[in-house]
């Protein structure tokens, strides 16, 4: 953590992007931009030559479940390495590695002979490489940056993270109007090199508290105690995980209903993504602005009815100005509640246990989005998108009804948990 802290912003602009005043956290935000904007425009790019090439829904959810699934085992392994060596050397590993697998990518596809195990296994080292990125920059962010200024970081880092949405299919959506779609994943790869050069420049060596000789096991284990033990942890990690596997996971949904219900084709699934990404921006911008406990608690419950609501919207919109329009109420509460409680549970973690407790929440995230994402692939092409849509966003509106009648989320909604601010730092 900085050892010096500029003095508070005093203009609205300065408050809402106080985080950027710090040198290696702005490096490893335009890292992460460059980064998820790349994944994203991957998650369009080969959906839609997935359906191209099979036709198939189901397809596409098997292709985007692979980019997902390592978020089943990798995540406690990234937190372990994150904790146990520099941050920074995990973040700079991730990024190189992606950057040669977006290589092979591009050259089977210039080439003409990919096939979907081609796919399928790109996908999987991709999400596995993304998932060692994300983990140790979670934990390295509280190492960049002092406690006051631990909400708006979180919030900006997520703007990275759900913003890229509209960024990544944005910037390569000109390179899908050309002949070969072999461009498209060329300005993907390029994403990824301008990200490891960014986050070349880092200059903060930090780790976690893995003792030499601590094997991977119990170092995993201790943070799972940890967990455990920490009633607020534990319920914000339950209410995580619902979040994503009820209300994010679309991707597999989104070629299938741009195909047949609006009749957009290719084109409509990156105008969708862009709606998301634009309404996710606009919403962790505003929520990095945010100080008081209690706003963030209200705003937290919030965000999740909506994030409801706003699957039922798409449903019914019929036309693709209102899906984009339903896609952009989607992305704003959807990254305004992960901004939220992520922020809440890294404020919980101590940084000796934080990589590793990044690790368990990224499969709370992933992990569940994985799953489902498989799921909806196959129950869209069974029942329908409006159906698959409808199901998820009234499943997760009956949740958080219901997760206001538990005593510990109704004190995080109506207080916010100012206790979680001493903890940043431990």
């Amino acid at each position: 953590m900085p050892d010096v802290e500029p003095s508070e912003g005093k203009t609205w602009i300065e408050r809402y992007i106080n985080a950027f005043r710090y040198r290696d956290y702005l490096l490893v935000w335009l890292g992460s931009l460059s980064g998820s904007s790349s994944y994203w425009g991957l998650i369009v790019a080969r959906g839609v030559l997935v359906l191209d090439i099979t036709g198939s829904a189901a397809s596409v959810g098997i292709v985007t479940f692979a980019a997902m699934a390592p978020r089943f085992v990798v995540p406690p392994f990234a937190g372990y390495l994150a904790d146990r060596f520099t941050r920074r050397s995990v973040l700079i590993g991730s990024y190189t590695a992606n950057m040669i697998l977006g290589i092979a990518l591009t050259i089977l596809v210039f080439m003409g002979d990919i096939q979907l195990w081609h796919l399928m296994l790109l996908s999987t080292l991709n999400g596995a490489a993304r998932t060692f990125q994300m983990t140790a920059t979670q934990a390295l962010v509280p190492n960049l940056i002092p406690r006051s200024v631990l909400m708006n970081a979180v919030a900006l880092n997520y703007a990275t993270v759900h913003g890229t949405r509209l960024i990544g299919p944005g910037l390569l959506l000109p390179l899908t109007l050309l002949a070969n779609p072999g461009y498209v994943f060329l300005g993907a790869t390029l994403l990824y090199m301008v990200g490891l050069v960014f986050v070349l420049g880092v200059r903060t060596r930090s780790s976690g508290g893995i003792q030499k000789g601590q094997s991977v096991s119990a170092g995993i284990w201790e943070a799972i105690t940890h967990v455990y033990r920490s009633h607020n942890l534990r319920m914000l990690f339950l209410l995580i995980a619902l979040h994503c596997s009820l209300t994010m996971s679309i991707e597999s949904i989104l070629p299938i209903y741009s195909r047949d219900v609006i009749d957009a084709g290719g084109a409509g699934v990156s105008y969708l993504m862009m709606g998301v990404g634009s309404g996710a921006l606009v919403a962790v911008l505003i929520i990095a602005g945010i100080r008081t406990e209690w706003a963030k608690g209200r705003l937290l419950l919030v965000m999740g009815v909506f994030s409801g609501i706003s699957l039922l919207g798409l449903a019914l919109a019929p036309n693709l100005p209102l899906a984009v329009l339903s896609a952009a109420a989607m992305g704003g509460s959807q990254s305004g509640f992960m901004a939220i409680s992520n922020s809440m549970v890294q404020s919980l973690s101590p940084d000796t246990l934080r990589g590793r407790i990044s690790g368990l929440n990224q499969i709370n995230i992933g992990g569940t989005m994985a799953a489902v994402n498989l799921a909806n692939g196959f129950l869209a092409d069974a029942k329908g998108p409006e159906t698959a849509l409808y199901t998820l966003g009234t499943f997760f509106i009956a949740v958080m009804l219901l997760s206001f009648g538990g005593a510990t989320l109704r004190k995080v909604y109506s207080a916010g948990t100012p206790q979680m601010q001493t903890a940043a730092s431990e």
